[in-house]
């Protein structure tokens, strides 16, 4: 066991190696749940963080579909504000954080509504929903991402807040009496600079209203312990490359780590790679090595909390990651004592734009042959029986699904005899890939041996991303 690491955990098979899907995602549509199932346990994967930018838009049907192909899933949902409003109930709009932008007159429009984690009429709806989700659906347990103030590099940024009725109240509260900081004028007597003791109280506020969203929604009444405790909770906390960074997450986003795995005490902590670190082009595989003092800082406090190390492997062109990329970030966590690693998100690394998809599983049917890719392929080659040649006879028409191709044949050879499949010129599908940015990627040619058995599964030689 590495030096650091925790003892066995009864939960393990939570962590390990884990993959973000968004179903929403062009990858993802006009497609049977099973077929993305099987894509991510063709390239290793046995947990999966099911994003929801919409509680409406699960599909129980893939969480099934993940669950017979042994794996496990957790239902992830953003805690500081939503994608999509159509969940939203009337009366929503009271809950926006009240940013710099908002303050300046200049409201910030990025496709991100943010919501106050002071504000009661929020937490309550939160809470509610996220038991409701775990309640109804057979989610394995629930990641909660992102539940923490904007915004990097600090007040100066337009995303900066809170400074919403409910923020003041609360502050009151903990500061009887005091104003809230003034981050627009320098000269204010209670600008950060010329006021600093109201800005230390600024931040003490910030960081304890953190702590309390996350207790009330995990530990408070009505809260996922009390009415789902058998359902794990992952908090998800930041990580970044600056120093002092512990000191600097805790001024800039109110996140302490340490102070949420000692005082919140969640089943597991995430720590997601932030914004100017994931998105550096040349960012080395073992980047992670540079939170190593975040990482103790939770082990001093929790020894035994599971810590998992979140990447994003391609959320712009120029942080797109290679296969050798991930195996090297995998390893140097790994050496770090992690117990898992998660990648944002599934389809959108170097691999799925440039690696030709290639068969890795063949499936021996009643008249037809089930061929699993490595990727989604292009129905204008994969779906067309020319790219085909089969020696046991005729083909009669090529069904693509996703990752996979369906072989109907017109007559199926005798049982035991020896047949060979080559395929030749099958593209993969740019048009579900995040950015068009690329030509497709084209396998020139395969060929398949096997011997005609209905039921028989050939599992072929594949590398694991």
């Amino acid at each position: 066991m590495p030096r650091g690491s925790a003892p066995a955990n009864p939960l393990s098979s939570l962590y390990g190696r884990a993959i973000e899907i968004d179903p929403s995602f062009p990858y993802f549509q006009n497609r049977s749940p099973d077929s993305i199932a099987q894509e991510l346990k063709v390239h290793g994967y046995r947990v999966v963080y099911y994003v929801l930018t919409a509680d409406s838009d699960v599909q129980p049907a893939l969480i099934r579909a993940f669950h017979r192909h042994g794996m496990r899933v957790w239902y992830a949902t953003f805690l500081n504000g939503v994608y999509s409003r159509k969940d939203l109930p009337a009366g929503w709009s009271a809950w926006r954080m009240v940013t710099r932008g908002d303050l300046e007159g200049h409201p910030v429009q990025d496709g991100f509504t943010r919501l106050c984690l002071n504000n009661p009429q929020y937490r309550v709806w939160k809470k509610q929903q996220i038991v409701k989700m775990l309640k109804t659906y057979p989610f394995d347990g629930v990641a909660l991402m992102e539940p923490y103030w904007p915004e990097y590099p600090g007040p100066q940024s337009p995303e900066y807040g809170c400074f919403c009725a409910s923020c003041q109240a609360s502050f009151q509260k903990m500061f009887p009496g005091s104003p809230l900081p003034d981050i627009l004028h320098p000269e204010s007597p209670n600008a950060p600079n010329r006021n600093p003791a109201l800005w230390q109280n600024w931040l003490t506020f910030r960081r304890a209203s953190v702590i309390a969203f996350l207790n009330d929604l995990i530990n408070g009444p009505g809260g996922i312990r009390a009415e789902t405790p058998s359902k794990p909770v992952c908090v998800w906390t930041l990580a970044l490359d600056v120093p002092n960074a512990a000191q600097q997450l805790a001024d800039i986003y109110g996140l302490d780590a340490a102070a949420i795995a000692a005082q919140v005490r969640p089943d597991a902590i995430c720590f997601e790679t932030d914004w100017p670190d994931w998105s550096r082009p040349d960012l080395p595989p073992d980047y992670v090595k540079r939170y190593a003092s975040l990482f103790n800082a939770v082990r001093q406090v929790a020894p035994q909390m599971p810590l998992i190390m979140q990447a994003d492997i391609g959320s712009e062109p120029q942080d797109r990651r290679s296969i050798e990329w991930i195996r090297a970030f995998e390893k140097a966590c790994a050496d770090l004592g992690l117990q898992g690693t998660l990648l944002y998100a599934y389809s959108l690394g170097d691999a799925t734009y440039h690696e030709p998809p290639k068969v890795v599983k063949v499936r021996v049917l009643p008249h037809r042959i089930q061929l699993v890719f490595t990727s989604c392929v292009g129905a204008s080659s994969a779906g067309d029986t020319l790219h085909y040649t089969f020696s046991g006879g005729a083909l009669e028409k090529a069904i693509v699904d996703g990752n996979r191709v369906t072989l109907l044949l017109k007559a199926p050879p005798p049982k035991g005899a020896r047949c060979t499949l080559t395929l030749r010129f099958i593209a993969n599908d740019p048009a579900r890939l995040l950015f068009h940015d690329a030509p497709p990627a084209i396998l020139q040619e395969q060929t398949l041996s096997f011997v005609w058995q209905e039921g028989l599964n050939v599992s072929l030689a594949q590398s694991t991303p």
